[in-house]
């Protein structure tokens, strides 16, 4: 009996190592991926550099309604009116057209972050450098290619985004930067997930921020 129940569960685990994605990531590797991401929202949170993406650009869409600098002023109602339009061409069916005017409004709101705060493409920037930094530390030696090619391209990103800012890019370089940064901020389901386009999943949830 003992030798027979041995055998069925020799079976069963070979059945399962055949049917597991030998290009998904390992258990292990979600598991890593949820730490780093601690490890990169806890960078991001400090009093320096504000919060991730999500808590971080709604405290400054909140300080920029009150605003009354002009030309913040005329890069929101331009977001706005372009949101609009993106409203419209969604219930008309294009759906395209709407996804690029919402990011468009996006990086109109930028603008008015950018003018209000005018180091938060350095600060930002700075952040994830630190966090990518962090994580690496944190993996050392340790088997996630996942993780370890997510980290290679979020340094391609920041690689542009100071292109960006030395050409005089600012809202460029912030948008490359909140990229990078709602990337790391979600990398547990980048990891899991295996998203072929990270910058689409990033860009889609960053475009839903209006004012």
């Amino acid at each position: 009996m003992y030798k027979r129940t041995t055998i069925a569960v020799a079976a069963l685990l070979v059945a399962a190592a055949c049917n597991q994605d030998p290009t998904g990531a390992s258990a292990n590797e979600v598991v890593l991926a949820q730490q780093a991401q601690s490890i990169a929202d806890n960078v991001v949170a400090s009093p320096n550099a504000g919060t991730h993406f999500e808590g971080w650009l709604r405290r400054l869409v909140e300080a920029l309604r009150t605003t009354d600098d002009p030309e913040a002023q005329a890069c929101l109602a331009e977001a706005r009116d372009l949101r609009q339009q993106a409203g419209a061409a969604f219930r008309a069916g294009d759906r395209e057209l709407a996804r690029q005017l919402l990011h468009e409004s996006f990086l109109k709101v930028l603008c008015a972050v950018v003018e209000v705060f005018p180091n938060s493409p350095e600060r930002t920037g700075q952040a994830v450098d630190q966090a990518i930094e962090r994580i690496e530390n944190f993996l050392g030696d340790r088997e996630a290619p996942r993780i370890r090619a997510i980290l290679a391209h979020v340094q391609e990103l920041r690689a542009q985004a100071n292109e960006a800012l030395a050409g005089g890019d600012k809202v460029g370089a912030l948008a490359l930067n909140l990229r990078s940064i709602q990337i790391l901020h979600r990398l547990v389901v980048h990891v899991r997930d295996r998203h072929g386009d990270h910058d689409e999943v990033a860009d889609t949830e960053m475009n839903e921020v209006g004012i």
